[in-house]
């Protein structure tokens, strides 16, 4: 029995051995590759002659490996994918830590023991996918709240309902050195049926509407943006809005204010029912748009 238990002990000291051999020292010095590598990169960043070098290695790579890489791929990239033409996917693993190291402006000499504070190659990685993912979520958040500014300052144009208050019924809760937001908000009761009382009207910071817009953006805009953006176009282009109402320079149709408006061809869906954003529609999602 007891060397039965001893031989246990024995494979420990092999294991401790194996992971002292392979495993630590192995780690360092792929630290230290990774090091050289990205002193590599930076040598190409700073170089007078950065583009041709990045052009003649995508040259390269095409030629001799039958590796496509496009002008906008990012160039740490297509420097580790020169390194490593017949492994992409530790070339892409990599390129991920370097970009990190780069965003960061670490130094060259910096890079092995920042890998080793962080955990490691794969938890870098995995916190820059994270971030990019949040990112791309928190943009696309914004540019639907951006959009539905848009749509509903179009609408205001041809209002309907249009109602007179005096300034005791509003509520300005804009507190001192907060920018105003653009809407004020109406606080109703809907006692039966389809009749809204009006209580108050609010007037909030442009922070706080933001918040809101956000909220009702997520809940009734379709996530294809650029079918919505198509819709509003030809929304503005009926109600001849060129100018003002959420229109900005750079968008479909914009002339700056005084100018003659430009006429143009009736848009094939002029004609169609009405795109209408009213306070029942922002109820029904597919009403929305």
């Amino acid at each position: 029995m007891d060397m039965i238990l001893g031989q246990a002990q024995n494979l420990a000291k092999m294991n401790n051995q194996y992971v002292e051999t392979y495993v630590v020292r192995g780690t360092k010095e792929l630290y230290a590759l990774l090091g050289a590598i990205y002193s590599y990169a930076l040598q190409i960043n700073e170089s007078a002659l950065r583009d041709h070098i990045l052009l003649r290695m995508r040259d390269q790579l095409e030629s001799e490996h039958d590796i496509k890489t496009q002008a906008n791929t990012p160039w740490i990239t297509t420097v580790l994918r020169f390194i490593l033409p017949t492994d992409r996917q530790t070339a892409y693993n990599y390129s991920k830590v370097l970009q990190v190291a780069f965003d960061e402006n670490l130094a060259a000499t910096e890079l092995p023991g920042y890998i080793k504070d962080r955990g490691g190659i794969a938890k870098i990685t995995a916190t820059k996918e994270d971030a990019d993912t949040a990112k791309a979520v928190k943009d696309h958040k914004e540019a639907k709240t951006k959009l539905l500014r848009k749509i509903l300052l179009a609408n205001a144009k041809v209002a309907d309902t249009v109602v007179q208050v005096e300034d005791k019924f509003v509520l300005n809760t804009v507190g001192e050195g907060k920018k105003e937001g653009t809407f004020e908000f109406a606080v109703c009761v809907n006692p039966m049926g389809h009749e809204r009382r009006v209580v108050r009207f609010i007037r909030l910071n442009e922070a706080m509407e933001t918040q809101i817009l956000s909220m009702v953006a997520e809940a009734s805009l379709s996530d294809d943006l650029k079918s919505m953006e198509d819709k509003l176009d030809v929304l503005r282009e009926k109600w001849g809005i060129t100018s003002g109402w959420g229109m900005q320079p750079g968008d479909k149709g914009y002339q700056p204010a005084g100018l003659p408006v430009l006429s143009s061809a009736t848009h094939p869906l002029t004609n169609s029912a009405p795109l209408s954003v009213s306070i029942d529609d922002l109820a029904n999602k597919e009403a929305m748009l």
